[in-house]
């Protein structure tokens, strides 16, 4: 903003090296439309890298850099993976398109299920359990095992580590309470919440067998992780069925089918993430807001679903090959099996088709598609909306 102020109405330009986050997420509807609203315009930019030097404890940032100049007729370039682009103009994610800027969103602007949370215990602990503390209830109370499902946030789908919780509906809260070893762990609930300070978890001290927050839905579902390596050329989704129970510590959809899957798993999905997504650090950032509600999705047929599903399960039947591997492996860059690679491979030219007919040689190709999809179907929606009439103006009291 500093920079823009001083070079606008003069013979003059700037470039930063910056953080790539200013072109990511949030931030780019907070700061780049005060620029363009100066008349100033990107001029080139270097999309995202590692930047390292030689300071004794080099953090190697990723970064971006960034020219600044006032509104011309000459080229635009954009610079990435050893290529020299020209743009018809570079928008605040660095990509060749208007100056559109995502916000958040509380629906799909595409016809795919709704992405949530996933639920939050709001417990100290007491409705979750180890893998050792479910064998050990279940030897002490075989019939506690229809209160029990699996439990995953991120971090343990993604290593491969087990988790469990109790997991009791209204109905089943009397045949529940009747095992003391699960009675016990309800009181706890009861005792910690009614111990808050928020009025809201006092409140939920009325109902301890339940989460705080319950968004589960016993069908399958599409686990995705809210943060993930940069590295990975595509973040660990996962396909669960309907008896685990997804953390608040990841996104899921319900009532998910598997060319869902296939489409938040390819490169085209990965491409719009590490664009509008945010970053923790240097891990991607997703969310279900920025990225998932508003990625755009042309009208699919039954069959192009069909062929969707077909490539998904061929991933998950890879995967399954190597099941002595966690997710962690499998997916990374360096230690990826070959298969596994092929097999994304054919989900990311059965996406690409959906965008194009012809084949894109980068990862800007398909952004700048994106972007003009986007901006279409947003007109369409905006179209659509019905036009709020004004309020009729009060009459005035009698006297």
């Amino acid at each position: 903003m500093k920079g823009s102020d001083y070079i606008r109405g003069k013979h003059a330009e700037l470039a930063f090296v910056t953080t790539n986050s200013v072109s990511q997420g949030e931030h780019v509807s907070l700061m780049f439309p005060m620029i363009f609203a100066q008349g100033i315009e990107i001029d080139f930019a270097y999309t995202s890298f590692k930047w390292e030097n030689n300071a004794r404890r080099n953090a190697g940032v990723t970064v971006a850099v960034i020219g600044l100049r006032n509104e011309s007729s000459e080229p635009k370039y954009i610079y990435t993976d050893d290529l020299k682009i020209v743009a018809e103009n570079i928008n605040g994610y660095l990509s060749d398109g208007s100056n559109v800027c995502i916000a958040k969103r509380t629906k799909p602007i595409s016809d795919i299920p709704a992405m949530s949370f996933g639920s939050m215990p709001n417990d100290k602990g007491a409705l979750i359990l180890t893998p050792q503390e479910k064998d050990q209830l279940i030897e002490v109370a075989p019939e506690s095992v229809q209160f029990i499902r699996k439990f995953l946030g991120a971090s343990e789908f993604i290593s491969g580590s087990d988790r469990y919780a109790l997991w009791i509906n209204d109905q089943q809260l009397h045949q529940a309470t009747a095992i003391p070893e699960i009675a016990s762990r309800i009181e706890e609930v009861r005792e910690s919440r009614s111990l808050s300070n928020r009025v809201s978890t006092k409140k939920l001290a009325e109902v301890p067998h339940r989460f705080g927050e319950v968004r589960y839905k016993p069908t399958d579902s599409i686990i995705v992780p809210s943060v993930s390596s940069e590295r990975r050329e595509y973040i660990p989704l996962g396909y669960l069925g309907p008896d685990t129970v997804i953390s608040n510590l990841a996104f899921g959809v319900y009532d998910a089918e598997p060319w869902v899957f296939a489409l938040l798993t390819s490169r085209m999905h990965m491409t719009w993430t590490r664009a509008v997504g945010g970053q923790l650090e240097t891990r991607l950032r997703y969310s279900n807001t920025i990225v998932y509600n508003n990625f755009p999705v042309p009208s699919l047929s039954n069959a192009m679903k069909e062929k969707l599903t077909v490539a998904a399960l061929r991933v998950l039947d890879v995967r399954e090959y190597h099941c002595e591997k966690t997710l962690a492996e499998l997916y990374d860059p360096d230690l990826m099996p070959q298969d596994l690679r092929d097999a994304h491979a054919a989900v990311d030219v059965l996406v690409d088709s959906i965008y194009s007919k012809k084949s894109y040689e980068t990862d800007e190709q398909r952004l700048s598609d994106l972007f003009a999809l986007y901006e279409q179907m947003s007109a369409e929606e905006a179209a659509k909306a019905p036009v709020k009439k004004p309020r009729a103006p009060k009459k005035a009291a009698a006297k």
